[in-house]
């Protein structure tokens, strides 16, 4: 790293302020860390010193962390989220790509963040404030299958309705996303076993090693030792044999065709 890392940490409570500094002084020496106890001191530390990353507690009284964001028209910095609460906004989180540290935070967990956002910021890639507006859209969204996952390919960062997406397929480790949109495909470089734990309670099914798909694309499916998913797209997917059960399971539960 060529320049200390501006931090700022907002937390309305000192015992919690006081030791993500603790923290990030046995992490790296070369940081610059400020602290804020609430919104309006945060906007105001952003506006003056222009932190790198913010370390952002989501529960605070009066504002809350998304409240901060949401006051803010130009955001160059990017944000680790911090929170006792595995709550339905970190659902919004995740689909947004983004960063969060449940407490009692971890040493270990924050360091990997920090240095995560070290090489994100060495290679440039620009993709925060997009991903805070993605947050922000996703917090407003009632029915969650409009959920806009956000992916970053090789053609910039995407970000596309969860229920645009017909199925994923493993590359190595990469992720190809097949799109009931103009896109069509878009290749990311996660494995698929990232967007299974993420999808999986969204109408999505891991029917193969390298395979996964939405039940509501399904056009028929074809009996078999392991059986044959035809999809919407015209797309012929294996269902292995040992996942046979619990698609069927899953077919009849949310698609209920059989």
């Amino acid at each position: 790293m060529d320049k200390a890392l501006k931090i700022l940490i907002v937390e309305d409570e000192t015992r919690g302020r006081n030791a993500l500094k603790a923290m990030l002084s046995m992490i790296c020496s070369n940081f610059v860390v400020e602290e804020a106890a609430n919104v309006d001191e945060a906007i105001e530390s952003i506006n003056k010193s222009n932190p790198d990353l913010v370390l952002l507690d989501i529960e605070m009284p009066y504002k809350n962390g998304f409240d901060l964001l949401a006051e803010l028209p130009e955001r160059t910095f990017d944000v680790i989220f911090t929170t006792a609460y595995n709550s339905y906004a970190l659902k919004a989180i995740k689909f947004s790509a983004m960063d969060y540290l449940l407490k009692p935070i971890d040493a270990e967990e924050l360091e990997m963040a920090i240095d995560k956002t070290i090489e994100k910021r060495r290679k440039n890639e620009q993709f925060a404030s997009s991903q805070i507006n993605n947050l922000l859209e996703n917090l407003k969204i009632i029915n969650n299958q409009k959920f806009k996952l956000s992916l970053p390919s090789f053609q910039g960062n995407l970000f596309i309705p969860v229920d645009e997406i017909i199925r994923c397929e493993s590359d190595a480790n990469y992720t190809i996303f097949f799109l009931n949109n103009e896109e069509k495909r878009v290749m990311v470089s996660k494995t698929l076993k990232d967007y299974e734990d993420l999808l999986s309670e969204y109408g999505f099914c891991r029917v193969h090693n390298c395979n996964m798909i939405n039940l509501k694309f399904i056009k028929k499916y074809i009996k078999g030792e392991g059986g044959i998913a035809v999809m919407m797209d015209g797309a012929e997917v294996e269902v292995s044999r040992r996942r046979k059960e619990m698609f069927l399971k899953s077919l009849e539960k949310y698609a209920g065709i059989i």
